[in-house]
């Protein structure tokens, strides 16, 4: 997998993209990589048996999603089997079967908190209405909170 400029990797491993989110065309396990800019998963290119053996294996990227796309990773488990990594995005989920999914998941929320981009603050404006009463016996302005006139001391 190539890295873009400034990113390095946290985590590699082998995995295995869920069955219900392989594309046509990739077989077998991949490699699950979390750098700090996103998360990647790159798996053989199905090319049949002859040109893989003729040319070595071609790798496709399968995966890849920014840092910032990624809204929760989870832990699913099953009644049977191993747990899964499950990843969500925006438009769905992506499970993978990978070892130590616990690990994945803190891996995740940690390198989301520490190469989150830096958000720019909006100043907090607070606008308030002065609303102004007038003495119904002296007549002046003054404001509604006010218990008394400030002129002539009545109850307003």
């Amino acid at each position: 997998m190539l890295l873009l400029p400034g990113e390095r990797t946290i985590r590699t491993a082998y995995a295995v993209l869920g069955a219900e989110f392989r594309p046509i065309g990739v077989r077998g396990p991949g490699v699950l990589y979390l750098t700090s800019q996103r998360l990647a998963f790159e798996a053989p290119a199905s090319r049949g048996r002859v040109r893989d053996y003729l040319k070595g294996r071609d790798t496709e990227l399968v995966v890849s999603r920014s840092l910032h796309e990624i809204v929760n990773a989870t832990v699913r488990r099953g009644r049977i089997g191993r747990p899964w990594l499950v990843v969500h995005v925006p438009n769905g989920r992506v499970a993978f079967d990978v070892l130590e999914p616990e690990a994945w998941v803190g891996a995740i929320a940690q390198a989301k908190r520490v190469f989150a981009p830096p958000t720019s603050e909006v100043p907090t404006i607070i606008e308030r209405q002065v609303v102004k009463i007038r003495c119904r016996y002296c007549g002046s302005l003054s404001n509604e909170v006010d218990g008394r006139c400030p002129n002539c001391g009545a109850a307003l």
